[in-house]
């Protein structure tokens, strides 16, 4: 019941900011086509009274960075501790499991470890400059180690809905590395964008 709960948040919270991200896109290549450019994210908007507040970085400008790194965490904490439960739908021990479970917690800290960047980045870019197109290759990286991670826990499973679940992420996972070359490449491309966004958030 727990794992449901927790699956139920962290998809909602996960989705929400997909859906934001993608009306901000829109919203930006409708307003001037021209200058488009794919953003890793963007910031929520602020009238200039509230920006004045504290300036240059108002915290509210940053909270889906924030909700992310918290999505992230609970994630990492998940996929480690289930780690040393064992599963009677792997072939083999629980050494499997744990191996599994393992992997893909250490992928889901990369993940981490880039947003805290992206944050930092923001905070300071004297001490962290990072480059929109540096992100998406990054970004393409740690989804091509997610489905392979995804793709491996396929391979082991007993259970074929969970291996075809597996499997289907695996190939969604892959899909929006392939999408991240592109923006890393070329950044002005709107269906690639869109397209990230849809596979991130239908992901999860």
């Amino acid at each position: 019941m727990a794992a449901l709960v927790y699956q139920i948040l962290s998809s909602s919270a996960l989705v929400s900011l997909g859906l934001y991200h993608m009306v901000a896109t829109t919203r930006n290549h409708l307003k001037s086509p021209q200058s488009y450019a794919a953003k890793p994210y963007h910031p929520f908007p602020l009238s200039s009274s509230s920006s004045n507040l504290n300036p240059p970085h108002h915290r509210l400008r940053y909270l889906q960075l924030y909700a992310i790194i918290a999505c992230l965490l609970v994630a990492v904490v998940h996929q480690t501790l289930i780690s040393f439960d064992a599963d009677p739908l792997l072939k083999g021990r629980t050494p499997v499991h744990r191996f599994t479970s393992l992997q893909s917690a250490a992928s889901l800290f990369l993940f981490l470890l880039l947003t805290l960047a992206l944050l930092l980045s923001e905070w300071a870019p004297s001490v962290l400059p990072l480059p929109s197109d540096l992100v998406f290759g990054l970004a393409a990286a740690l989804f091509y180690l997610q489905s392979l991670v995804s793709w491996g826990a396929a391979s082991v499973q007993m259970s074929d809905l969970q291996a075809k679940c597996d499997s289907v992420s695996g190939r969604i996972t892959a899909m929006a590395s392939g999408l991240c070359v592109v923006l890393a490449c070329q950044p002005r491309v709107f269906v690639a964008d869109v397209g990230t966004t849809v596979m991130t958030s239908g992901r999860f």
